[in-house]
């Protein structure tokens, strides 16, 4: 049944999901798009991204054969980086939505061609003389079935190269050749294509007319580490359709940005701003602001939070971008973060955890909004300070990437202020920071390539480990699989009782035990669903025969350790609860045998009282000795039964629920105590904040927390005995010590300016007269023992600087040297102190600038600070000349 129009984004998203099930595909709800589970992406950039495990050959546990979904993407950052296009043009976005549907070793390219087909054009009635198909040069087959499958226009169906239509996982591992289905939005909306014969531009980059909607990825190749192929095992299909690009074609608009997923948001800010939204250039920062909006609040809402590392850096570039385009729109408050009830509005139903975590999602780019309006104004303070300090009026490209990087300036604005003070920016130099760190952003964010491939391994059985830790904690097992890798071995078992790395909780280690062979694990990950030990060669050789056969053995004693702060840091997170509010939702862990840490959605610092009640509440429910129950259940049964779930978790079909009593009850994956009582005591060591709403809580349990406390005892008798007072008394000694210690630095201070002060006439008066000035040079690095003392001493020459007087003040210190130029205030438009010290300055290797009064300069070699004063003294006589 054709899809009736006009069509809403809600509507046309369950049509895709309703016509695969009718297709026996099973919907699979989308991941989150912060993969807390991959370690090698920063955020989810694609629908495989959870179904990676399959693809890979591993897992399968649902023996699921056919998916579909709307899966939640970003891309921002490494090789899909869209983010100098966003808002520029029509369908380039940081975040969309991404329909797709896979078959995992099921059906192949003729079922994936044509049911493209019929959705397309039978099902959403979409033009077909509008519709064109890509297929790979080498793909035959593929070319075949579009002409056999579907009524296509047999013109419409080009070949292209590998750039365009073959896709790879990474380097290694899984790939294939892909089909594009583009469609035509005529060559009104990009008038290069409107010659005869310009078909090409289908898969041109830039391309306004030719949009990409839907790509048919076949994997049937694995790309070995050599660059050679060979076939798969099962071949499957993976398919992404971008949502935004298929929503503007069935609304028959112009834009992704016209579309009703944008346009709402588009308005408000409009009305935020007070500046109408125009569709063409002038648009842009509206644009910009919508779509970044939507990165920000989906990924807060799975967890994520803006940083200074890794994806939360991500996140606060982005959310600056927008912050410093609603100011260029005049915007003299926070903007991107009243938008969000807007989102909500429009996504909030078809994507539930935004609603649940509005709140806090506001709450977090409202607080880094109003950080970026106090870093803003630090931003034009640092680009008036490299404008002073432009050699050769040039704008050194470290600075214009210092203030793209840190302070949200983009390369144009800082090139329309250089201009501005007739001044350039070195854009080459700009252009080298950059693209050294999307390097680094692609290092970061690429695959593990030694698991994305079974080439290298030394396979000895098929199969992938089942975990056995919950029962036991030895267990005798089978290598599957083992290769070498940086003087470790990786080594993969039939069955493991060591828990990998998930969760927040790390992985084991222990003893591998083979034929006269022996391994320390040192740690266990979890890639690709598959459970790897990595371990260190402790003796013996490594062959088929001494590893074929392994005991497997947990270190007890730190897995003991492990199950007491995991189960601490589940009761911490139902007391924070009962002492602050509902609202207290956990956002990462990190747990040990040494420690634990906790990180949870709060605004504000907890008072001491908050911490006690929190470990009183704890301690009182470990003194109860509470049973601790797990539970295996279906997902939604256990939801159901009141169990907690985190948000940015991906769940499978069954969950473990872990009960404490009546007092805490989530669902969880790790190890725990047998009852609350094995945990012993729990001591909280300090609380402080990590990002814009969001609280850290550093603990210990168990022996850790007795020889904490033991400790801080004995260190509370020692200092009572040293400062011989009861150890109730030791707070308001160390006072009123402080009280008196601080006055005595003050006076110390005062006297250390006194004797400095008395050096300034006769400093001043070595002086070489110059006609209409007199001038001093002269290295104080004798008269001072640190830098600190060099700044007192400056600062009393300056205020002892009489009329017609001009300094250059010199020190230096481990192969440095700081340069200071004073200029009397009656000179100071003749003679400003910035180019006397940048003229000091270039002998020593450095450079600089300041006020017209004072100004300072950093180099690198002492031995010519002579020379830096005979420079010092021509400039100020060219100046006074």
């Amino acid at each position: 049944m054709k899809l009736q129009k006009p069509v809403t984004s809600q509507v046309l998203r369950q049509s895709f999901i309703d016509f695969f099930a009718s297709k026996d595909h099973r919907f699979v709800p989308s991941s989150p798009v912060v993969p807390n589970d991959d370690p090698t992406l920063l955020f989810a950039n694609a629908g495989m991204n959870q179904f990676k495990s399959i693809l890979l050959g591993g897992d399968n546990p649902t023996a699921l054969k056919r998916a579909a979904n709307s899966q939640k993407c970003i891309r921002v950052s490494g090789k899909h980086n869209d983010l100098d296009v966003v808002g520029r043009d029509s369908y380039h976005h940081t975040f969309f939505e991404m329909l797709g549907n896979w078959s995992f070793g099921d059906y192949f390219k003729k079922d994936a061609i044509r049911w493209s087909w019929e959705l397309l054009t039978e099902v959403w009635g979409i033009e077909k003389s509008k519709l064109w198909a890509t297929v790979y040069e080498e793909d035959d087959e593929a070319f075949e079935l579009w002409k056999s499958e579907t009524d296509i226009d047999p013109t419409h169906i080009l070949k292209s190269g590998k750039k365009d239509n073959f896709w790879e996982m990474g380097e290694v591992g899984p790939c294939g050749p892909c089909s594009e289905v583009h469609y035509d939005f005529g060559p009104e909306s990009d008038p290069r294509t409107g010659e005869p014969g310009y078909e090409a531009a289908v898969n041109l980059d830039g391309c306004e007319r030719f949009i990409e909607i839907w790509n048919n990825v076949f994997m049937q190749y694995e790309r070995l580490e050599d660059g050679s192929l060979r076939n798969l095992p099962a071949q499957h299909v993976d398919t992404g359709m971008g949502f935004e690009r298929i929503l503007r074609v069935m609304q028959g608009v112009k834009s992704n940005y016209d579309t009703d997923v944008f346009q709402p948001l588009l308005a408000k800010i409009a009305e935020l701003t007070g500046v109408a939204y125009d569709p063409g250039e002038p648009g842009t920062p509206h644009r910009v602001i919508a779509d970044h909006l939507r990165s920000l609040s989906f990924s807060i809402a799975d967890g994520a939070t803006p940083s200074n590392e890794g994806r939360g850096y991500v996140l606060r570039r982005l959310l600056r971008r927008a912050a410093r385009f609603a100011r260029e729109l005049g915007a003299k408050k926070p903007v991107v973060c009243e938008v969000v009830p807007t989102l909500v509005e429009i996504m909030g139903d078809a994507f539930p955890e935004l609603k649940a975590r509005q709140a806090h999602i506001l709450n977090v780019i409202r607080s880094e909004e109003e950080r970026f309006g106090r870093t803003l104004d630090q931003g034009l303070d640092r680009f008036r300070k490299a404008a002073e300090a432009a050699l050769d009026g040039v704008i050194s490209g470290e600075e214009v990437f210092k203030l793209y990087d840190t302070y949200g300036f983009p390369v144009d604005l800082t090139e329309q202020m250089a201009l501005e003070r007739h001044l350039s920016i070195d854009l080459a130099g700009y252009q080298k920071a950059m693209e050294e760190q999307r390097e680094r952003a692609r290092s970061g964010g690429k695959f593990t390539s030694i698991f994305n491939s079974l080439d290298g391994w030394t396979i000895l059985q098929d199969g992938n480990p089942a975990f056995v830790g919950y029962e036991s904690d030895v267990a005798r097992v089978k290598t599957l699989r083992f290769r070498e890798h940086d003087e470790d071995f990786w080594i993969v078992t039939d069955r493991t009782p060591f828990y990998p790395e998930m969760g927040g909780q790390i992985g084991d280690t222990g003893l591998l035990i083979g034929n006269g062979v022996r391994f320390q694990v040192i740690d266990t990950q979890k890639v690709n669903d598959t459970i790897v030990h990595r371990a260190k060669l402790l003796e013996g050789s490594v062959s088929e025969e001494s590893i074929g056969t392994l005991t497997a053995s947990v270190d007890e004693v730190g897995r003991q350790a492990t199950r007491r702060n995991h189960s601490g840091v589940h009761l911490l997170h139902a007391a924070l609860r009962e002492v602050l509010g509902e609202h207290v939702q956990q956002q990462g862990s990190w747990v040990g045998p040494e420690a634990f840490r906790f990180d949870f959605v709060h605004t504000s610092a907890l008072s001491e009282s908050e911490i006690k009640r929190v470990e009183d509440i704890v301690n009182e429910q470990i003194r109860q000795n509470l049973s601790i129950v797990t539970q295996v259940l279906p997902v939604e049964d256990a939801k159901k039964s009141g169990a907690m779930a985190l948000f940015g978790e991906k769940y499978g079909d069954t969950v473990r629920v872990l009960t404490m009593g009546d007092f805490s009850k989530e669902l969880c994956g790790g190890l725990h105590a047998a009852s609350t009582g094995q945990i012993g005591l729990l001591r909280v060591l300090r609380e402080s904040s990590i990002s814009a709403g969001v609280r850290r809580i550093e603990g210990l349990t168990g022996l850790g927390a007795f020889e904490l406390l033991r400790s801080q005892a004995t260190a509370a008798a020692r200092l009572a005995q040293a400062l011989k007072c009861p150890e109730e008394e030791i707070g308001q000694k160390v006072s009123d010590l402080g009280s008196r210690l601080r006055l005595a630095e003050k006076e110390i201070e005062a006297l250390k300016v006194a004797a400095l002060s008395a050096k300034v006439p006769a400093i001043l008066a070595d002086s070489v007269d110059l006609g209409k000035a007199k001038a001093v040079a002269i290295d104080l690095t004798t008269q001072v023992t640190d830098p600190a003392g060099f700044g007192r001493l400056v600062d009393a020459i300056e205020q002892g600087l009489g009329l017609r007087q001009i300094a250059l003040l010199a020190y230096g210190f481990d192969d440095k040297v700081t340069l200071v130029s004073l200029v009397s205030q009656d000179l100071v438009k003749i003679c400003p102190a910035g180019p006397l010290v940048q003229a000091a300055a270039a002998v020593v290797e450095g450079k600089g600038g300041g006020k017209p009064n004072r100004a300072q300069a950093g180099g690198k070699d002492p031995a010519k600070i002579p020379q830096a004063f005979q420079a010092f003294l021509e400039a100020a006589k060219n100046k006074l000349a």
